[in-house]
């Protein structure tokens, strides 16, 4: 019973640590993104303010959006709202989150199945994080709350919850055929703001120190938050697979200091080990599950089943930045209790 205990323990502990440093990543990468985006703003560049946000930008299917949806719908990522790391191009981002949410509600319907009402209301308390056994009152309130502050309207959010519902039923299904093993990573990490700390950490345990000791000594992990992120499947997209280059990495490999938003925010990753056929838990065959809906979304469009059409011109492009530089600036005053 007691080693038990340790174990459930230790496996709280680790789960915290990778809840730890993704939320420190989270953090200085969403103000390094909007922060860069304010800059932009604040040389003064001159823009064809007058474009209308009414502009034809994307055609997904049988539904068509314009500067206006494209540049909400990038300022919803950049404010952490859908996904967990910013994006670096928040303007192709947010196209690409139409495209696929649009593809999805429109080829994906048939594959997922009804969403009711209930349905609806599961996945909206997921999405804002309203605990399932939450009073109806308690839910209501948050919702309220959550949509008085995101710059998107409740259709076009709720539109957006329906597509992440099929999209998990989608990776469920997959996820089944995804097998039992496959290639692993015990990933090690640790961010800062501090460049040349992490500098100075890195050095160190390229000299033989021990990472986690290291980490706690320095300040950049605790005994409660370790740096053990856990083990990971191969990343295949992304910050870790075109910059880390984690998938490529070998036992004891170790990244330079590296960071995910030109200089704001720093992290150093370290695989300490590396299996060819190590097996899934059922959280990475979801996750296993999810890449395939990604590939089977691409699958549509290419073959035409949910054709896209994409033009967005230079004065688009440029009337989407000065607004979201804007808005993005008003966030950050709300979010740091300004007004």
């Amino acid at each position: 019973m007691a080693g038990a205990r340790q174990s459930r323990a230790a496996h709280r502990r680790e789960r915290d640590a990778r809840e730890s440093l993704t939320q420190e990543r989270i953090t200085l990468i969403s103000i390094g993104v909007l922060l860069a985006v304010a800059i932009i703003a604040g040389f003064g560049f001159v823009w064809a303010v007058v474009l209308p946000p009414r502009q034809h930008v994307v055609t997904v299917g049988n539904q068509s959006f314009n500067a206006g949806a494209v540049e909400q719908r990038a300022l919803f990522l950049l404010s952490g709202s859908t996904s967990q790391v910013a994006p670096d191009d928040p303007i192709q981002a947010g196209i690409d989150e139409i495209k696929n949410t649009e593809t999805l509600l429109q080829a994906g319907a048939g594959e997922a199945g009804d969403i009711s009402a209930d349905d609806l209301t599961k996945g909206i308390r997921k999405r804002i994080g309203v605990a399932d056994d939450a009073s109806a009152e308690a839910y209501a309130t948050a919702y309220a709350s959550f949509l008085k502050g995101a710059p998107l309207d409740k259709a076009t959010f709720e539109r957006m919850v329906r597509g992440q519902i099929i999209s998990d039923r989608l990776a469920d299904k997959f996820g089944k055929t995804a097998g039992d093993f496959g290639l692993q990573f015990h990933v090690w990490g640790v961010a800062s703001a501090d460049q040349g700390k992490l500098k100075q950490f890195r050095d160190a345990v390229a000299g033989g120190a021990d990472f986690q000791q290291t980490a706690v000594a320095m300040g950049l992990a605790t005994l409660d938050r370790p740096a053990d992120l856990g083990w990971l499947l191969p990343p295949v997209s992304g910050f870790l697979h075109d910059t880390a280059k984690i998938q490529d990495m070998r036992a004891g490999d170790m990244t330079d200091v590296i960071s995910p938003n030109g200089g704001v925010g720093f992290l150093v990753y370290r695989v300490s080990e590396r299996e060819e056929r190590r097996a899934y838990t059922d959280t990475q065959k979801t996750s296993l599950g999810q890449r395939q809906v990604e590939a089977w979304v691409k699958q549509q469009q290419a073959d035409g089943k949910v054709p896209v059409t994409e033009d967005l011109s230079k004065s688009e492009k440029d009337w989407i930045t000065k607004t979201l530089a804007k808005d993005s600036a008003r966030l950050l005053r709300q979010q740091s209790g300004g007004r």
